[in-house]
């Protein structure tokens, strides 16, 4: 089977088990942390999916990872299996040329040297700003959104990630919104780190679509103690530390304020808001109401 056809396959199987589980694209995407964009991409085949994406999947829908992945039940996929094509002998048939050629090799050095020294001088900019690797933690993402907000890394970078001329500390963070709606937290969240968390300026929000900065949100800490308060609640539930809690997009765009927008490019779509807060949201809003009707 070639691996074209296998992502075909794998896609189809995951769309049947969601279909026979009545389950939504939006609600599976939401269930994984996922862009809905990206849960339609792995089901037609377009995308392949990580092996923690796969258990991912494979828990939202109920079912064990081998039985997600055995595409070959053409009974359950109600769908035919591609037979595997039959080499027409058992030896390798001799290249009768290289695949490519020395020119094309030498061609191809040539571009990645041309790419290397321009990356080279983008390290020594990073480098001013506090950055030891632009291809690490996205260090060159970083980059763009602290040039577009005048700021600089913090000192070790542990916590807070930047600081501006006046000693103000920001926690930024970058989100691919080609991937997902969901921004990490910290792999090891403790009440030590909220208490970080807490005492910044102000949250910084970089919205990237693959590689290009499409928007830039701020938002002040306190508009995050909702969250704060619930990680909190969940650390002493659990009796141990929080591994990378997320914060939704439609939670910033909701509380926070947009400084930079990419000119060429329209706004970002509103992160859709789950069923389940937006139904708490009215039971909280009628409460309100019958309150304040009492009260006259």
């Amino acid at each position: 089977m070639y691996y074209n056809d296998f992502l075909k396959l794998l896609g189809e199987r995951i769309r049947f088990i969601r279909k026979t589980k009545k389950i939504k694209q939006e609600r599976l995407a939401e269930l994984v942390n996922k862009a809905t964009e990206h849960i339609s991409f792995i089901e037609r085949g377009e995308r392949a999916p990580s092996l923690e994406l796969l258990l991912d999947l494979s828990q939202a829908l109920d079912v064990s990872l081998p039985y997600l992945l055995d595409v070959t039940s053409t009974e359950e996929n109600g769908i035919e299996s591609i037979p595997a094509p039959v080499p027409p002998s058992s030896l390798p048939q001799p290249v009768e040329e290289p695949i490519k050629t020395a020119e094309k090799l030498k061609s191809e050095f040539e571009r990645m040297q041309d790419a290397f020294e321009k990356v080279q001088e983008l390290q020594e900019l990073a480098t001013e700003y506090g950055i030891a690797d632009i291809f690490q933690d996205n260090g060159g993402k970083v980059l763009q959104v602290l040039i577009m907000l005048g700021l600089k890394i913090s000192p070790g970078r542990e916590g807070n990630d930047a600081v501006d001329d006046e000693g103000n500390e920001y926690e930024l963070k970058t989100v691919n919104y080609a991937l997902t709606t969901q921004i990490s937290t910290h792999h090891h969240l403790n009440k030590e780190i909220l208490d970080k968390y807490r005492k910044v300026k102000a949250w910084c929000f970089a919205i990237y679509e693959d590689i290009e900065l499409w928007e830039i949100w701020k938002i002040p800490p306190s508009q995050l103690e909702e969250l704060f308060k619930h990680w909190a609640a969940e650390i002493d539930r659990a009796g141990k530390e929080l591994n990378n809690p997320k914060i939704p997009l439609w939670f910033v765009q909701t509380g926070g304020e947009c400084v930079y927008r990419n000119p060429h490019k329209p706004p970002v779509p509103r992160a859709r808001k789950p069923r389940l807060i937006k139904e708490k949201e009215a039971q909280y809003a009628l409460e309100a109401q019958l309150r304040l009707s009492g009260l006259e």
